[in-house]
């Protein structure tokens, strides 16, 4: 077996990971690498010789860092099976599209600037038209459902507690007549979240996994502090009859944030309240979070009973330009939800200029926000900020709530592998920036498992072999670097 790592290796975005059992090639996850314009193209449009005569794409979750490099292996020549739960499929179809839209966009735009003459206009990755051809090869797969690969090797999808439909893979394959296996983490949820079901536990010890550490050297806030401070929030508005305003992600954030709200009505802790979702890609996944009840856990079933998930009638979902634009004449008190977190994009910006002035209206931020972002400028107190073209005082309130990752800190993604773990297992540490990755190597080893990796980009490692592995061993017991 043969693993080669193509993807989320020392950092967190773009996750694809090629293994190669019995004859078989199997791509775990074909994720978009986001970063610099220039780094992310020469990123995304590498992929692993021969994708197209790959057997399969395992695909984890719909998150574009896990399904948006898909419509590339598609162009590529890639006519494989890609297996995903169906909650997946829909997801996936919204990032896809909405990915593709962006990209196209953005090329329109920057081929209209001035070019140096004999310079080659700039092409996307792909373009809506190539998102139908990547969707047809969809096959759904339901959880702890075990899926023949044939040449002896199957896969079972678990619940991983992350976004909707969102799945960790338990690879299973015999070489003769041993039985081995493979644990691909993906991203794995927090315990206790609204909405969906905690994480399964794995099923067996494996003998290798492919974990991820967005959060692998660091601890979240208690999530028991998030409703509080949310509904203080609420109240602030309520009270100052002003605007609230979250900038958010559109899949699994603003829903979970939604949950809140449905919840604070539900026990009667606020009046209805006008909330809105400014964003079409945000009202899309609300509408598909909707359709999937099976997803959700015991205590929001109890909560919402034969209602809908977010209690609809008090939330307006704006999906057009119009209805965005009508939002703004509402003063409040109201929640507006808008897209992006950073502020650096969408119609959070429109908002933005009608509330950074106002002392009454408040911002709240869910979370961390990268640096040198108009949210982190905001989140920091800067005194004025720059949205569009004009300079603005910044005089509204601001407050940032934390624990609402979606993603397990250190102490949780422990948690959920304990039941993996042996002194036989290997690891291999991906989907975290190095000083994450490599503490997360280190808890792993105190754990007690036979070895840690934190491969790089574009390497591969042979296991179950008696000759020298591809990557640098330092022996048990260590963490490899290569």
């Amino acid at each position: 077996m043969r693993i080669q790592f193509c993807g989320a290796d020392r950092t967190v975005t773009g996750s694809s990971h090629l293994i190669e059992v019995n004859g078989l090639r199997l791509f775990l996850d074909m994720g978009l690498y986001t970063g610099p314009r220039d780094e992310a193209q020469r990123i995304n449009q590498y992929l692993p010789a021969d994708v197209k005569t790959a057997d399969a794409i395992i695909l984890s979750h719909g998150h574009l860092d896990h399904c948006g490099k898909l419509p590339v292996a598609v162009r590529a020549g890639f006519k494989g099976s890609i297996y995903c739960t169906p909650a997946t499929a829909e997801v996936a179809r919204i990032v896809l599209n909405d990915s593709a839209k962006i990209q196209q966009e953005d090329m329109d735009h920057l081929n209209r600037r001035a070019r140096a003459p004999g310079q080659n206009a700039l092409s996307p990755l792909y373009v809506p038209a190539d998102i139908p051809s990547t969707l047809k090869l969809f096959r759904h797969v339901g959880y702890a459902q075990k899926t023949d690969l044939g040449q002896g090797a199957s896969f079972t999808f678990f619940d991983a507690g992350h976004i909707l439909g969102a799945a960790y893979v338990v690879l299973e394959w015999s070489e003769g007549s041993t039985n081995r296996n493979l644990l691909f983490t993906a991203d794995i949820g927090r315990y206790g979240t609204p909405i969906l079901r905690d994480p399964t536990p794995p099923p067996f010890a494996v003998e290798q996994v492919i974990t991820e550490s967005t959060y692998g050297n660091s601890s979240h806030g208690p999530i028991a502090d998030v409703g509080p401070q949310l509904l203080d929030a609420v109240k602030y508005v309520l009270q100052r009859k002003s605007r609230m305003i979250v900038p958010s992600f559109a899949i699994g954030r603003t829903q979970t944030i939604l949950w809140y709200l449905q919840k604070f009505l539900h026990d009667k802790l606020i009046p209805p309240v006008p909330i809105f979702v400014d964003s079409p890609m945000g009202v899309e996944s609300t509408n598909v979070y909707s359709q999937f009840r099976e997803n959700y856990d015991d205590q929001t079933n109890a909560l919402i009973g034969s209602n809908d998930l977010f209690g609809l009638s008090h939330v307006t979902l704006a999906s057009s330009v119009d209805e965005s634009k009508m939002i703004n004449a509402q003063r409040g008190p109201c929640v507006i939800i808008a897209s992006s977190p950073t502020c650096e994009f969408g119609r959070v910006l429109h908002h933005l200029e009608q509330s950074v002035e106002h002392p009454d209206d408040l911002i709240v931020f869910c979370g961390y926000i990268p640096p040198n972002t108009l949210g982190r400028r905001i989140q920091d107190g800067q005194k004025r900020v720059r949205i569009y073209d004009r300079w603005y005082d910044l005089r509204c309130q601001v407050r940032t709530i934390h624990g609402l990752s979606a993603h397990a800190d250190a102490d949780e993604l422990l948690r959920f592998l304990k039941p993996a773990l042996n002194a036989q297992t290997e690891a291999y540490v991906v989907h975290g920036e190095v000083p994450q990755s490599e503490g997360f190597a280190s808890r792993l080893l105190a754990a007690g498992i036979a070895r840690a990796t934190v491969p790089a980009m574009e390497t591969s490692v042979d296991a179950y072999t008696t000759s020298e592995p591809k990557t640098t061993s330092v022996g048990p017991g260590k963490i490899d670097q290569e």
